[in-house]
């Protein structure tokens, strides 16, 4: 009869798989984690540098993050409004000629550039592409609400789309240190995590 040493070892389920000390192909795979803060917050520079520089010059990295923005974005959030008629008092006519014009109104807003984006370079639904985009590639963006007077344009609101790299931890009076993950606001002692103040 003849037995499987692997078998005889007791090694079996994920010990066979990703959890296998003896394949070739993991003797060397030895990882040690740390807390969040020591995994992720210390290496964020190097990750964001080779993620985007993935998704720039390997296709199949940047067809993952191209696909999976286009799944889950697709067209992007669009406005549907329903008021509730019976709190408004309103008709069922007057409902739908309400709808009709904050519809107007929005797309008068989100589908023109310089009305929705404080740089004037996307409008509503190119920004919700970018910023899952550099989400996926860089794992962080932030969108600031902002104002700014438009031609022709009644609405002051505009977007401005922050990429990971601006939001960093102030070091010595200088704006961006490569490796400093955490430090104080020397006004008022709050605490700072890769650029996110903690009060």
């Amino acid at each position: 009869m003849v037995y499987n040493n692997l078998h005889l070892s007791g090694a079996k389920g994920y010990g066979q798989a990703g959890a296998s000390h003896t394949r070739r192909a993991f003797k060397g795979f030895n990882p040690m984690s740390g807390s969040p803060r020591e995994d992720i917050d210390d290496n964020n520079y190097t990750l964001r540098q080779r993620g985007r520089m993935l998704t720039m010059a390997s296709p199949i990295a940047a067809s993952a993050v191209k696909t999976n923005r286009t799944n889950t974005i697709g067209l992007g959030l669009k406005l549907n409004p329903r008021p509730d008629r019976a709190i408004l008092g309103l008709t069922s006519e007057q409902a739908k000629e309400w709808e009709r014009g904050v519809k107007a109104e929005f797309r008068m807003w989100a589908e023109h550039k310089q009305r929705c984006d404080i740089t004037g370079i996307n409008d509503f639904y190119m920004m919700q592409q970018l910023c899952f985009y550099s989400w996926l590639a860089s794992g962080d963006v932030f969108v600031v609400r902002k104002e700014g007077e438009t031609p022709n344009c009644p609405y002051t609101l505009k977007l401005h789309v922050i990429e990971a790299d601006r939001c960093s931890t102030p070091s010595d009076g200088l704006a961006y240190t490569i490796g400093v993950t955490e430090g104080k606001n020397p006004d008022n002692e709050n605490r700072i995590y890769d650029g996110v103040e903690v009060e």
